[in-house]
């Protein structure tokens, strides 16, 4: 044989190999090829479900762990804003308040304002609590007085203030104090 004839001859046995080769990847690989790329589309869709049902089952954990102090918070918040006029709580925080800083009480009275009816059927009415008070002491022990007041659990605010000065005869001068201390709850 000549060697173009040789030539040629390999040529088409290549020729028909490539053709084989190619025939065998469009009939068995292919099909491989197809169900492995099915198979990974469909791990990474359960993966991706899997994550995401850890992550709610982490916020469902988060939640229950939340609303178990919940009762905490409530019983907190009842202590800002109590659920009932309660004249005993307010008396016994100013006297006590007045009796940490070295303050004599000389009166108390209290009073129940109006309530004020709420904007939103979702938030309860609030009630007020008036309490007048009269206080006798030191200008810095009224200072702390006023300054536990602000800091104070329940909800207070001071709407009317009034100083006077006091001398007994043979006595250093006190200041007396007229304070009016508004108080707030929840009403039904």
């Amino acid at each position: 044989m000549r060697p173009s004839s040789k030539r040629i001859m390999f040529i088409l046995l290549s020729l028909a190999l490539l053709l084989g080769a190619a025939f065998v990847y469009s009939s068995l690989i292919r099909d491989a090829y197809d169900s492995v790329a099915a198979l990974r589309s469909e791990l990474i869709s359960k993966t991706d479900s899997l994550n995401r049902t850890q992550e709610t089952l982490t916020r469902v954990q988060s939640l229950l762990n939340s609303l178990q102090n919940a009762p905490e918070v409530q019983k907190r918040a009842e202590l800002i804003l109590p659920n009932s006029k309660d004249i005993g709580y307010l008396a016994s925080q100013v006297i006590g308040l007045a009796k940490i800083n070295g303050l004599g009480l000389e009166s108390l009275s209290t009073q129940i304002a109006p309530i004020q009816p709420s904007k939103s059927n979702i938030v309860r009415n609030v009630g007020r609590l008036k309490a007048e008070s009269r206080l006798g002491g030191s200008y810095s022990g009224f200072k702390a007085f006023l300054r536990q007041l602000e800091d104070n659990i329940l909800l207070l605010d001071v709407s009317d203030l009034r100083v006077e000065s006091y001398q007994a005869k043979g006595e250093a001068p006190t200041l007396n104090y007229a304070v009016s201390i508004t108080s707030y709850y929840q009403a039904e």
